[in-house]
């Protein structure tokens, strides 16, 4: 986690994954909860974004620790009854910005060993609301809440490592102009601004 800790020391303006990172960092010893990478793909006006929290849950109760521009799209309560109520509370968020949810990611939970060298695994589960009906998206996320039950540590592997680029909030191969949600540069991101790789 010397990343969590060079970010803190800097003190500098982070994005969304820092901000995952951090959480990750700050809530190590809170080994009660469960904490999983949660990544949306968005579409507006033609360009496509993208956006993490960290999901966590307590004893059946689901809520997100993160940042953004957009206040309804970070910190999220620990007060929903179960994952799908969690993600459709983002959904409806994203349509309030006029943004429509073209996939999201379901992430393992994450070891809270303060020296474990497990990779993160960002990617287990994808689910595109927009081609699902409401049963088969709950049934999902059912799925999801079974598999990670009681699980923490994961095998690393080598289609888990993650640059800044895969889960910045733009996709920079969809978008070739302009600026992203926070205001960056669209073209590049193959690493963040400190030319950190992740994972930590």
């Amino acid at each position: 986690m010397d990343v969590a800790k060079s970010i803190m020391k800097e003190s500098l303006p982070i994005k969304c994954l820092e901000a995952v990172i951090l959480a990750l960092y700050l809530s190590t010893d809170i080994t009660a909860i469960q904490r999983f990478p949660i990544a949306f793909k968005t579409s507006f006006e033609g360009n496509t974004y993208k956006h993490i929290v960290l999901g966590v849950s307590y004893t059946g109760r689901y809520g997100a620790l993160g940042l953004s521009r957009r206040s309804t799209l970070m910190y999220k309560p620990m007060s929903h009854d179960n994952i799908s109520e969690l993600l459709y509370e983002y959904i409806r968020c994203y349509e309030q910005c006029h943004h429509t949810v073209l996939r999201i990611k379901l992430g393992l939970p994450v070891s809270h060993e303060r020296q474990s060298m497990e990779h993160i695994i960002w990617k287990h589960m994808t689910l595109r609301p927009g081609k699902l009906s409401d049963k088969e998206f709950r049934a999902k996320c059912a799925s999801f809440v079974r598999q990670i039950r009681g699980r923490t540590i994961y095998k690393s592997s080598s289609s888990s490592k993650l640059t800044v680029s895969d889960v910045s909030d733009t996709d920079a191969k969809d978008n070739s102009n302009g600026t992203n949600s926070n205001g960056s540069d669209k073209k590049g991101d193959k690493t963040d601004w400190r030319g950190w790789k992740l994972p930590v």
